[in-house]
């Protein structure tokens, strides 16, 4: 594993523990995705600009729209 996969596999590690914590802590998912979102769009705009920033977001959006998930969520099986 490459150094930046390794620390990728800690910041992953590390946001789900933290989001664990806060859930035993009483704060609803719904909330805690909501804070991390909105963390993560204020950071991304602070960097990239508010346009760019939106500009991917609708492509992760899409990205989601078209399955990427699907895996996890069971969505899009055939039954």
């Amino acid at each position: 594993m490459t150094t930046s996969e390794q620390m990728k596999s800690n910041c992953d590690t590390m946001i789900t523990g933290i989001v664990a914590e806060l859930h035993t802590a009483g704060a609803p998912i719904e909330m805690i995705l909501d804070r991390i979102l909105t963390f993560a769009a204020a950071q991304a705009c602070t960097i990239d600009g508010s346009p760019k920033t939106a500009k991917n977001f609708r492509i992760i959006a899409n990205k989601i729209e078209g399955g990427l998930f699907h895996k996890v969520t069971g969505e899009g099986q055939r039954h």
